[in-house]
């Protein structure tokens, strides 16, 4: 970003203006006075670069709209977001909004009857056997049968027959003018019944009839990997819509064809979109080890993979507002990413847990408060550390001098890198013997600079008593530099907790606040892989663009606080 020259009749006029066009963190390059007043070229921060989340989702096969919906703003504006962070965050992005069975004893814990419906030849017989084997590994082949009602395509009763020969299981065939319900009734005591059923276009004019035989059965459709996604909508759409006519449900699917397929994404977009939930992925035709599930496989990960670009992928299209129905889909897909970012905090940041148990709380009358705000005070074996001004004096070599004029013959202590207020900075530490109002204490000095542009940031002087080590008061005074932002956090953490809940007591808005307010800075302070997932998934929750500072983590965090408890009383 170029230079930009701001006049005003003072400095602090000039630096309002500067702040108004650029922000709080502009880097100051020149001031002086001039004719018409102080001037002062600046230069705001360089927009970081686009990552290359929504190319990624373009290369796999999504839909640009659907690709713009599921990124949202994107961890983009975090200093820290590298390309193996990024591609992390996706995976957690696209894992959320995939509803998908994570134990197979769900689906076999009660006697149940299976159908496997979609188009022709997208592996339902193949599946069938495949999903009986898996079966018939777990609990044998005595409480299992197969079902075929596809009288239609040469070789499919015949196919099907070699599987039950092979697994020991029975196989029933249904004529083209038979009823399914008599021989349900015949197969009570089967624990498992798989029907095999004929294959049918979402076009052809007897699927409702075709599903209306099947009520009451649990219906899986069965999604062909390799298909358009424009194809693969219409299949869900029109199968569902014959379902909820024949007073039946779909909610269920497995995706064949895996390994045949060049891109997974509009599949998987597809089951995404339409809410439903994925059982199995069909990734070859060995019998039964190429059905997985998709908490087993790495499906995800395949999809963003993509070793070679395609000539047919989408380009990037307008932002446009998102219809209902994509803000419900956004808002359920949320409420699993929404617990595991709960549940992260609660095992990364120290005292969150606590947090969260007295969130709900923030409704209840002053009274369920009292077990809380009613502990007795701890007490705490801390250095003694007071913020100190330039102007102070102190005696040193029997004379007294400010503390601004005696940093100058401070002894250094340490220099080292640290975050301070979202920026890496370098902080210079040195210290001094002297006599404070007659005591005998240690000034402590530091300067802080900006690690990339060396702009200064600040000056800090402290007065601390002598009983302690030196590493000990250097440690101490490391740590409150990086929590400088902790009581003006409380502050607007409070104020916020004031619009959100105006009965709430002064008491409990400042516990809560203060708790958000730390939480909030050690999130910005933390490096570690969780705590950039957790910053990225904070923003995300926020609806204005956040520029990633810890006013904006303790607000995500207020957000998530409000998200969990509508979930939880949904």
């Amino acid at each position: 970003m170029s230079a930009q020259r701001f006049i005003g009749a003072n400095s602090r006029e000039a630096m309002n203006q500067v702040r108004a066009a650029l922000g709080e963190d502009a880097l100051i390059l020149s001031s002086r006075m001039t004719d018409d007043g102080v001037e002062i070229m600046a230069q705001g921060e360089d927009a970081p670069s686009p990552p290359p989340l929504l190319e990624w989702l373009l290369e796999a096969g999504f839909s640009t709209a659907f690709s713009q919906e599921l990124l949202g703003r994107g961890p983009a504006q975090l200093p820290d977001a590298t390309p193996a962070r990024l591609k992390a965050w996706l995976m957690n992005r696209l894992d959320s909004h995939l509803n998908q069975l994570t134990h197979e004893a769900e689906l076999f814990k009660a006697p149940t009857v299976i159908a496997l419906v979609g188009p022709t030849g997208v592996g339902k017989t193949t599946t069938t056997a495949k999903l009986a084997a898996r079966y018939v590994m777990r609990h044998g082949p005595d409480n299992v049968a197969l079902v075929t009602t596809d009288s239609f395509r040469v070789g499919a009763h015949e196919q099907l027959n070699i599987y039950a020969g092979l697994l020991g299981v029975d196989l029933h065939a249904l004529g083209p003018q038979a009823t399914l319900a008599p021989l349900l009734n015949q197969l009570a005591g089967k624990r498992l019944v798989i029907i095999d059923t004929v294959g049918m276009s979402q076009r052809d004019q007897r699927l409702l009839s075709h599903i209306q035989q099947l009520s009451g059965v649990r219906l899986m459709l069965v999604l062909n990997a390799a298909s358009h996604g424009d194809t693969l909508d219409e299949v869900v759409h029109t199968y569902r819509e014959a379902a909820h006519a024949a007073g039946c449900r779909l909610d269920d699917c497995i995706i064949s064809k895996c390994d045949e397929a060049a891109r997974l994404g509009p599949v998987l977009e597809t089951v995404m979109r339409h809410g439903l939930r994925l059982n199995y992925l069909s990734v070859g035709q060995q019998v039964p080890e190429d059905l997985q599930l998709p908490g087993n496989s790495t499906v995800l990960q395949q999809a963003v993979d993509i070793s070679r670009p395609s000539r047919f992928a989408a380009a990037p299209g307008k932002v446009t507002r998102p219809h209902l129905d994509a803000l419900v889909r956004g808002l359920l897909g949320q409420r699993k990413a929404v617990f595991a970012l709960r549940d992260s905090l609660i095992t990364h940041v120290e005292g969150f847990a606590l947090l969260a148990q007295v969130w709900p709380l923030m409704a209840q009358p002053q009274a369920c408060w009292d077990g809380f705000l009613n502990e007795p005070p701890t007490p705490l074996s801390a250095t003694w550390v007071t913020p100190a001004k330039a102007g102070q004096r102190a005696v040193y070599n029997t004379e007294r001098h400010p503390l601004g004029t005696l940093a100058k013959q401070a002894k250094i202590f340490s220099v080292r890198e640290l975050r301070y207020r979202n920026r890496h900075a370098r902080i210079s530490l040195s210290h001094l013997p002297v006599t404070f109002k007659g005591a005998a204490v240690r000034a402590w000095f530091a300067t802080l600079q900006d690690s990339h542009s060396g702009q200064h940031l600040g000056q800090r002087y402290w007065l601390v008593e002598e009983q302690h080590e030196l590493n000990e008061q250097g440690a101490e005074l490391l740590h409150q530099v990086q929590q400088d932002e902790l009581a003006s956090l409380t502050a607007r953490g409070s104020t916020l907790l004031l619009d959100l809940h105006p009965h709430l007591h002064t008491e409990p808005r400042h516990y809560l606040a203060a708790g958000l307010a730390a939480s909030a800075v050690r999130l910005t302070q933390a490096r570690e892989d969780w705590a950039f997932q957790a910053r990225a998934q904070l923003l995300g929750l926020l609806p204005k663009k956040p520029r990633g500072h810890a006013g904006d983590i303790l607000e995500g965090l207020l957000h998530l606080s409000a998200v969990v408890g509508s979930f939880e009383h949904a």
